[in-house]
């Protein structure tokens, strides 16, 4: 069953997407369909970003967090901590376009 992680990061929302985008995501491209990725979204909001992931499972998405690449990169592009950090198992999940 998928596996939801939502993410949501404090800050100015403009600096933190150029972090991500330019820092982040290009080993989040690389590494996460080995690990289980299914789709990521990510968007400004009044107080920085929210992320939402989904994931084959709360397995591979743990193991995708702890991957040394993925957190030297989260470190290079000097994200926060999230603020808030929710997890969910899906009772459904449609995609509409592939």
């Amino acid at each position: 069953m998928p596996y939801v992680t939502i993410h949501t990061l404090d800050g100015n929302a403009d600096e933190l997407e150029a972090r991500k985008t330019a820092l982040f995501d290009p080993a989040v491209r690389e590494v996460a369909p080995a690990f289980g990725a299914i789709a990521s979204v990510s968007a400004k909001t009044e107080t920085g970003l929210v992320i939402v992931n989904v994931w084959k499972s709360a397995q591979q998405a743990a193991a995708f967090a702890a991957h040394p690449e993925i957190q030297a990169a989260r470190d290079a592009a000097q994200l926060p901590m999230p603020s808030s950090f929710q997890r969910h198992e899906a009772g459904t999940f449609e995609l509409f376009q592939p």
